[in-house]
């Protein structure tokens, strides 16, 4: 059994937080596909997929803007959330947001997940990217703070990384 790396764990944590929503979920993309194919599995079979697939499935029938939306909903809910719609903190990208309803993606459902299942809906969400979901754009260049934690998310450990996203999931 490999040792976790507390200290480069909990930075990465932090520096994951003090990211834009945007970068946020451009460095979830981004380690799914560096990551997709050392995955063993046995360790997907082992995650409770059914459970967060039709999660997944509610928004596959998105418009692609609204799935960006959504997953940023989804990343920032917690189990306190009770089916709320999430709102942009900006006050003019909120007006949008209630003025075209929200993503109607329930935050709760997700927020109640438990970890395994939250790393199965992240897994399918970025099995999917650029096919049904939303991908990152060709031409989209990380934040010199984004792709210093991919370079730190990249020198850990299979273990450590799974910690990492438990704990921003």
């Amino acid at each position: 059994m490999t040792a976790t790396n507390i200290n480069a764990v909990r930075q990465a944590v932090s520096a994951f937080h003090e990211l834009q929503e945007d970068e946020q979920l451009t460095v979830l993309g981004l380690i799914y596909a560096e990551n997709a194919d050392t995955i063993p599995a046995d360790a997907i079979d082992s995650l409770p997929i059914e459970t967060a697939g039709d999660l997944v499935a509610q928004i596959q029938q998105l418009s692609p803007e609204e799935q960006l939306y959504a997953l940023g909903d989804l990343l920032s809910a917690n189990r306190n959330d009770q089916d709320e719609v999430m709102l942009d903190p900006h006050p003019s990208k909120a007006l949008v947001e209630l003025t075209r309803g929200g993503t109607k993606i329930p935050t709760g459902e997700y927020g109640s997940l438990s970890a395994e299942a939250k790393l199965a809906f992240w897994y399918l969400i970025g099995e999917r990217l650029g096919t049904t979901i939303i991908g990152i754009p060709r031409d989209y260049s990380p934040s010199e703070s984004a792709t210093e934690l991919l370079n730190t998310l990249k020198s850990l450990n299979t273990n450590d990384l799974v910690t990492f996203l438990k704990q921003v999931l």
